[in-house]
């Protein structure tokens, strides 16, 4: 009856290990799947933005109409992923998540001062900072898309 009672225990023990350890996988792989999701997603957003980036940071830097004050009323950044995963973007290594944090911070600050009314006295000073933010946005594109590509691949 005493072995009957020990071989019961011992069973219950290596069954509550071999669970332990099957969660633990599985809620492994459970993370590694959903940063590789979300590195995609944020991938695919940075593309979609990459050509209106591109289109304004070059019209910024050349002498000609995007030299002087600009006024864009598109929306440059609005309700995107980084609203979403901002927590979990700083998940990923540190290189990414301070590139991803630096490209959201650089369109968040040119969303800002895009808003400017003309009329207001800082109107010149927000023009000169939402160029600003856009050419260190469109700066940091091509490393950050290598980035995310490495972690989704």
């Amino acid at each position: 009856m005493g072995k009957e009672i020990i071989l019961l225990i011992f069973g219950a023990i290596i069954g509550g290990i071999i669970g332990f350890m099957s969660s633990y996988s599985i809620w492994k792989f459970q993370i590694k799947y959903d940063k590789k999701n979300i590195a995609q997603g944020f991938y695919l957003e940075i593309s979609s933005l990459e050509k209106t980036i591109e289109l304004y940071a070059k019209a910024f830097s050349n002498p000609g109409p995007g030299a002087g004050l600009v006024e864009i009323l598109q929306s440059i950044y609005g309700d995107g992923l980084f609203f979403t995963w901002r927590k979990e973007m700083f998940g990923f290594n540190q290189n990414l998540s301070k590139n991803l944090f630096d490209f959201y911070n650089n369109l968040l600050t040119a969303e800002r001062n895009r808003r400017v009314d003309k009329s207001n006295q800082f109107f010149r000073q927000a023009n000169d900072e939402m160029k600003d933010s856009i050419k260190k946005a469109y700066i940091l594109l091509p490393n950050l898309k290598e980035l995310l590509k490495k972690e989704f691949s």
